[in-house]
């Protein structure tokens, strides 16, 4: 499952008391959002004025409603104003007397500064994570970006010879193509009783958006059996991928009992999909040796 991070906004009051503690509660129009909250999501903790800006982070442990004040305004109106709450645990939090002056400055998006918000711009993510490792002399890494440091420090995208295109080859090919272009990638995904062989998604509850089938060998009939019914349930643009000497087969067969998709299937030979991975493997290897995002 993909990870997801929140930016956690509160008063600096509020922010004492949940640190000590290590829990935090939401207003009732936050619990939507509340209901989305997972065991192992990314907080940002960020204090309102007069701090503004991001003192720490850290990852939700559980979710629980509860029935008792406990923040500083609850206690004074002696009523219940955050009763969508969470447990968190603490990565990293600057001390208290440093929030002023190491605070992270970062513009959010218009509503982002109360309650809890899902962040889903991957720069905003990058920059805060960035700036927190940079100016607290941290060493914290979200699984994802610590897959990406990985991969830089092991030469990750290494060319791929003709020689080597076997159907997981191409399957790993494409399933790192889509992550390149920050879709959530799948191998094997579930179709009813079957399994595509790679499906590309935008969002994590998503349907596909593509899905891939390889056919270097093997029953072709099932493998667009399988990539029809992707489009007809979820509307997914669907790929089949063949070695050349398939080619007058899949026209046949488009041609006749899956003419209903002729005109919307994509057919890909192993060398264009080869190419494409040559070249966006060249270019990510590029960019991070010069130290471009």
């Amino acid at each position: 499952m993909a990870e997801k991070f929140w930016i956690l906004c509160g008063k600096p009051e509020n922010w004492e008391i949940a640190l000590k503690d290590e829990i935090w509660g939401l207003i009732a129009k936050f619990g939507g959002k509340w209901k989305y909250l997972q065991k192992g999501d990314w907080l940002f903790f960020y204090v309102t004025h007069p701090i503004s800006g991001v003192i720490g982070l850290g990852k939700v442990e559980a979710k629980f409603k509860q029935n008792k004040p406990l923040w500083p305004d609850e206690l004074l109106q002696k009523e219940l104003l955050y009763p969508f709450r969470f447990e968190f645990r603490s990565e990293y939090v600057l001390p208290k007397e440093e929030w002023k002056a190491k605070k992270i400055r970062i513009h959010l998006p218009t509503g982002f500064y109360s309650g809890l918000n899902l962040l889903d711009d991957q720069d905003i993510i990058d920059a805060l994570w960035e700036a927190a490792n940079r100016d607290w002399s941290i060493a914290i890494e979200y699984a994802a970006k610590a897959e990406v440091s990985k991969r830089k420090q092991m030469g990750k995208y290494p060319p791929i010879e003709a020689s080597e295109l076997s159907h997981d080859k191409v399957k790993d090919m494409i399933f790192e193509i889509g992550k390149i272009h920050r879709y959530i990638t799948e191998k094997e995904y579930e179709i009813d009783t079957d399994r595509l062989d790679v499906v590309w998604r935008r969002v994590e509850k998503s349907v596909p958006t593509y899905a891939f089938e390889i056919q270097i060998g093997g029953d072709l009939y099932h493998a667009l059996v399988k990539l029809k019914h992707a489009y007809d349930i979820w509307n997914s643009n669907i790929y089949i991928v063949i070695a050349e000497k398939y080619r007058d087969k899949i026209e046949q067969l488009l041609a006749g009992t899956f003419h209903e998709i002729r005109n919307i299937i994509n057919v890909v030979n192993l060398q264009q999909i080869q190419h494409l991975y040559s070249l966006q493997a060249e270019d990510v290897n590029l960019r991070r040796e010069i130290g471009l995002p």
